[in-house]
């Protein structure tokens, strides 16, 4: 017999209809990279890593202004996504981590070692969660704690700054280029 998942990995699929939902569905899980049936976090960082390769080399205004719109239509997307299945930080939720991602990549640029470590450390800090990462978390799963899904994408934000700073001290320190 199966066992069923717990309601934060479940998607009621007659609950999405309409443009918005459906929209919403789309970016949340970026473009289904959540679906997978395990570890979907994972998947949704191993989706961000071909974005953030990319648009290394863009101008920092035009990277800012993608991940910043990345962040607006991910809050929007998350809150709508847990509105329309009833959850609250359910786990199909990937675009937190696509943007985690980005931010630990960051000062990567193209190279693959920086790429592979801030993926590891991104992935890291996003399940081992220490401080204030636990706490983000946490607030996130408390409904109408934070504005909007921003508790949903604010752990992995705090996760992704993290990485960055270690992927940089590696970097100043010439263990990465």
């Amino acid at each position: 017999m199966l066992k069923r998942l717990p309601y934060r990995r479940s998607v009621q699929w007659e609950k999405v209809e309409g443009p918005r939902a459906v929209t919403a569905f789309v970016i949340a899980t970026a473009f289904g990279a959540g679906l997978f049936p395990f570890a979907p976090g994972t998947m949704g960082s191993l989706a961000g890593l071909p974005l953030a390769y990319f648009t290394a080399a863009w101008p920092t205004a035009a990277r800012v202004a993608l991940w910043g719109g990345l962040l607006v239509a991910g809050v929007w997307a998350a809150k709508v996504f847990d509105e329309v299945t009833g959850s609250s930080d359910n786990q199909h939720i990937v675009i937190d981590e696509v943007i985690g991602l980005g931010i630990s990549a960051w000062s990567a640029g193209r190279d693959p070692k920086a790429l592979i470590a801030a993926f590891v450390l991104f992935r890291f800090f996003d399940i081992v969660k220490p401080p204030p990462v636990r706490q983000l978390d946490r607030w996130s799963k408390k409904r109408g704690r934070w504005w909007g899904g921003f508790g949903v994408i604010a752990d992995d934000v705090a996760a992704g700054l993290m990485a960055l700073a270690v992927v940089v001290a590696l970097q100043r320190l010439h263990i990465l280029l």
